[in-house]
């Protein structure tokens, strides 16, 4: 009898074991993606020091161990492209020289399987408004993606939009990753289409936050650490009267200015 306490027990501790070694794999495959444990040889590449920024970032309690709140965070929906510099600190994109070298912008809509063809145009307007109400920025459509600098489309794990090659990052399923961009003059903004996008109801993922964060990253900035921010990288659920945060609003004015 006790031969099969010591078993069961011994059993037990194996899985215990097999799956904190699992949740600190994950964790770490995590942290990379989003360039806490950085890609190149100078970056950081401790994995206390990255949970520690990540939290930081969070807005968690600093702790540098993967505890329960910092698990439930690396599991929410959100954007796929970094948080950080190779460092593990945040970056402020308008400091940086990436946005666009004039304030006409055109875009391209390849559309997604969820919404009707008039809600997704409607939606994508009205979150290009968002930033063209704050800066000098202007948006026009174009039938044309090689005419567009901004390319809008849905794809599934691996992916392209019209005229483009295999996305490098590929999504990973429902509930994960919802979307990314790329930083001007790229202006690829590629839509996770295994998610459920809905618009003006709580069920799903709202189309307009995301559309409205994923344009920020193709004009030019990063991911804010300020919550209220719609350039924060966690998705938000769905709010009635969506505007953007003065975090947002500075950011965009110090790339393109605003009318006097």
């Amino acid at each position: 009898m006790m031969v099969i306490a010591w078993l069961g027990f011994l059993a037990y501790t194996l899985l215990v074991s097999a799956d904190k070694h699992d949740k600190e794999g994950d964790a770490m495959i995590y942290l990379n993606h989003f360039n806490y444990i950085s890609n190149t040889r100078s970056g950081n590449h401790d994995g206390k020091t990255a949970i520690k920024n990540f939290q930081r970032f969070a807005g968690l309690k600093v702790t540098g161990d993967l505890d329960e709140p910092t698990v439930r965070q690396m599991k929410k929906p959100r954007c796929g492209d970094p948080d950080v510099d190779d460092k593990g600190k945040r970056r402020r994109r308008y400091l940086l020289a990436s946005k666009w070298r004039k304030n006409a912008l055109t875009y391209h809509l390849s559309y997604g399987k969820d919404l009707p063809n008039f809600v997704q145009d409607r939606v994508f307007e009205k979150a290009l408004q968002f930033w063209a109400d704050v800066s000098k920025l202007s948006f026009s459509r174009t039938r044309y993606v090689w005419n567009a600098d901004l390319k809008i489309s849905f794809g599934s794990v691996t992916h392209r939009g019209p005229g483009e090659s295999h996305c490098a990052y590929p999504f990973d399923g429902r509930g994960k990753v919802l979307a990314h961009a790329f930083y001007p003059p790229n202006g690829r903004c590629h839509f996770d289409d295994d998610e459920t996008y809905t618009d003006g109801i709580s069920d799903g993922i709202n189309l307009l936050w995301v559309a409205t964060h994923e344009f920020g990253h193709a004009l030019g900035l990063e991911h804010s650490n300020v919550r209220g921010a719609v350039m924060f990288p966690y998705y938000h659920s769905y709010q009635p009267n969506l505007k953007l945060h003065d975090d947002d609003i500075n950011g965009i004015r110090a790339l393109y200015g605003e009318w006097g």
